[in-house]
């Protein structure tokens, strides 16, 4: 049997893996990130290196940017906008704060995430509505910033290639909402697919899997994200449709999928929630969408008291899909 690094290799090549894998197991998530500050360090909000205020409220999972915000239109870029320099940084050091030394690579490939995707940083300088005013009242302004934003990011990549060598970058850009995406397809199309493709063309040259984590309903796009962008890993929502997405990719791309902990919650709010109920909601989750390989199943953000019943009804599943194979 292969072992758990080995058997994801293989399905991040785009082959036929051996079992289910899970998140955790033969591929460790690298955060939080204190190293380099695409977010502010730690756990209490702060600012960015970009100068960006961030909120992080207690119990929520992760940061978000506030006012106020460093400019209003995104014609005011080159006058406000100053990049990090990228070589001051002590990138050993922060390899070594992160905990890159330590990390088994033996057993486990390292994932490691980029936050803060073309999209989210404009939404970062700008605020979220004025970010979307910009994507259809200035696209000429819009797209250098993108273009700007992509070379930064490129640079970025080269430091993380060369001081933290993941095996997969995570690269960050939500595109939408949950009934839809947040702007048009030819919007993406004309302003954020091609610097995209070029940040993805850019891990690649540095022999490095791409994963695009994307949340909301962007399932119109999946075709052109995968066919011509050429991520390697969808880091999406269970709402895109798992199942028909994977009628339309085959092997092209993995499917790396946070459990439907929404629907579990709408279950526990409706009356509460029994060991039997939790396991049949999972139990039909991971087989429906584990039919036919290249899935990763995310237990993110679930219940502490589920967790232990959800890992095991997960290895019940895994049995399950290995004996139909």
């Amino acid at each position: 049997m292969l072992t758990p690094k080995e058997n994801l290799i293989r399905l991040f090549n785009h082959e036929e893996a051996e079992y289910m894998p899970i998140m955790g197991e033969g591929i460790i998530n690298n955060v939080p990130i204190n190293g380099y500050h695409e977010r502010p360090q730690g756990t209490a909000g702060g600012q960015d290196w970009f100068g960006v205020t961030w909120a992080w409220p207690d119990g929520e999972p992760a940061p978000m940017p506030t006012a106020p915000y460093l400019m209003e239109e995104a014609c005011e870029w080159k006058d406000v906008l100053q990049f990090p320099d990228l070589d001051a940084i002590d990138w050993e050091e922060a390899a070594r704060i992160d905990r890159i030394p330590e990390f088994d690579r033996e057993n486990n490939l390292l994932y490691q995430m980029i936050h803060n995707g073309l999209t989210e940083r404009l939404q970062q300088l700008m605020g979220f509505e004025n970010a979307l005013v910009a994507l259809v009242a200035e696209p000429e302004d819009t797209e250098e910033l993108f273009d700007a934003l992509t070379d930064y990011k490129c640079a970025l990549i080269d430091k993380i290639a060369k001081y933290y060598k993941p095996d997969v970058i995570c690269y960050h850009d939500d595109w939408g909402t949950q009934r839809g995406l947040f702007f048009s397809p030819d919007t993406w199309r004309s302003l954020v697919k091609e610097p995209t493709k070029r940040i993805v063309d850019h891990v690649h040259s540095k022999g490095i899997k791409f994963e695009l984590h994307s949340d909301g309903l962007i399932k119109d796009l999946i075709p052109e994200i995968v066919d011509d962008l050429h991520v390697d890993s969808l880091n999406i929502m269970n709402i895109n449709g798992i199942p028909e997405l994977k009628k339309q990719t085959g092997r092209k791309v993995v499917y790396n999928v946070f459990l439907d902990t929404q629907k579990l919650d709408v279950i526990a709010a409706s009356g509460g929630m029994t060991e039997e109920q939790l396991r049949t909601a999972v139990h039909e989750e991971l087989m429906e969408n584990g039919a036919g390989g290249c899935y990763i199943p995310t237990l993110i953000l679930v219940r502490p008291e589920w967790e232990e019943i959800i890992k095991d009804e997960f290895y019940v599943c895994r049995n399950e899909l290995m004996q139909k194979q």
